[in-house]
């Protein structure tokens, strides 16, 4: 005779196993690691064309498999487009990024580049390892433009599946409609059987202001060429309750180009390197760009045997190499359009956008006064 309490775990194994089941199966987009993470964004106005931040993808290996998808999409009336900066929304509309030009590719031995003034990156490697979706100068992505704010990527080529995965999203040329405020969020969605998963990241955010402010972000304007849940334009408080207070945008820092002096938090301060241009940029000694963003002497460290610039605001730690337009925000590559290098009489010259924006800063171009100045939040 068995013993009553000797029935009790074959029932209970049949038990689990009939709810186990009942279970839908776990989808691929759930079951690998993923994220989606904005690695700059910058702040922006309403009712024109911007350049937003960078967003970085990336996936475990054999997640990604030959014809996965996944869609990504800006707030509703937003734009991808190849407009110029400060361009109306007519214009952005005319010029929308087409299928055809998110398909263009530049190929590289380091990445390769889907797209015109919007554009998906595979770097060949991150941080030391290889990319399963680089497959040198072989196209592995297909892109499809759904509506004006969503776009479908699908891999066409064969990842390696013993590589983890990695894209960065840039987005460069986004019309920001009139009246938006807030955090602006890119949304990533994926069918379940789908690899990719869904996800969101915020590569930027408007303050208001309309597009008479000035472009943000960007010093020279050019013309080359990124929901099931949107963040809504910032409540009205009720008129009976006190105004909330809003951070608002402060010029802290002012230069112009030539000269040996700028304003820092109203105060004039002698320099020993002159602020120039290259290549549309504006390069800054390390000591003043840095004190522009409020950070001080001991926020800066100079590595002179490995060319290495590092600065911390506290919160967020950038380093730099001499020559190289990578930059490390945290542990994240961002590829810049333009390099630190030594100017005379051997003074360390930053690119003053990229590092401002991604501090959390804004910079502000008058090609007029040849002047350049940086908001920080206050």
């Amino acid at each position: 005779m068995v013993k009553p309490g000797r029935r009790v775990f074959p029932f209970l194994m049949v038990l689990l196993f009939g709810m186990l089941a009942l279970l839908p199966a776990a989808s691929p987009a759930l079951a690998g690691g993923s994220s989606y993470q904005a690695i700059r964004a910058p702040v922006v106005k309403d009712g024109a064309v911007y350049e937003l931040g960078v967003v970085f993808a990336s996936f475990t290996a054999a997640q990604l498999q030959q014809n996965d998808v996944v869609t990504f999409r800006l707030p509703s009336d937003f734009i991808w487009t190849t407009a110029g900066l400060k361009s109306d929304e007519n214009t952005a509309d005319a010029e929308a990024q087409t299928t055809a030009q998110w398909n263009e590719v530049t190929a590289s031995d380091n990445y390769m580049r889907y797209g015109t003034a919007n554009y998906v990156e595979v770097p060949r490697a991150y941080s030391g390892n290889e990319n399963g979706l680089f497959q040198g100068a072989e196209p592995v992505l297909n892109f499809t433009r759904l509506s004006g704010n969503e776009v479908r990527m699908e891999i066409t080529g064969n990842p390696d599946p013993g590589l983890e995965c990695y894209f960065y999203l840039y987005c460069r040329r986004v019309y920001v409609p009139d009246g938006y405020n807030g955090e602006v969020p890119v949304i990533f969605e994926a069918p379940s059987q789908s690899g990719f998963a869904g996800g969101k990241a915020l590569p930027g955010r408007v303050s208001g202001g309309g597009s008479s402010s000035g472009v943000a972000g960007e010093e020279t304007p050019s013309e080359d060429g990124k929901p099931t849940e949107e963040t809504p334009p910032a409540a009205v408080p009720p008129v009976e309750d006190e105004p909330e207070q809003q951070p608002v945008d402060k010029a802290v820092a002012e230069f112009v180009i030539g000269e040996k002096k700028c304003r820092l938090n109203g105060v004039e301060v002698e320099l020993d390197v002159a602020p120039y241009l290259k290549d549309g940029r504006t390069y800054l000694p390390v000591r003043y760009a840095v004190q522009a963003l409020g950070i001080g002497d001991g926020g800066i460290q100079w590595d002179g045997d490995k060319g290495i610039v590092t600065i911390n605001d506290g919160s967020r730690t950038l380093k730099l190499l001499i020559g190289s337009k990578i930059m490390y925000a945290g542990n994240l590559p961002v590829t810049m359009d333009a390099a630190p290098e030594i100017a005379e009489p051997g003074r360390t010259m930053l690119p003053l956008r990229w590092v401002a924006e991604a501090l959390g800063a804004r910079v502000e171009w008058d090609a007029g006064s040849q002047t350049v100045t940086v908001f920080k939040e206050v």
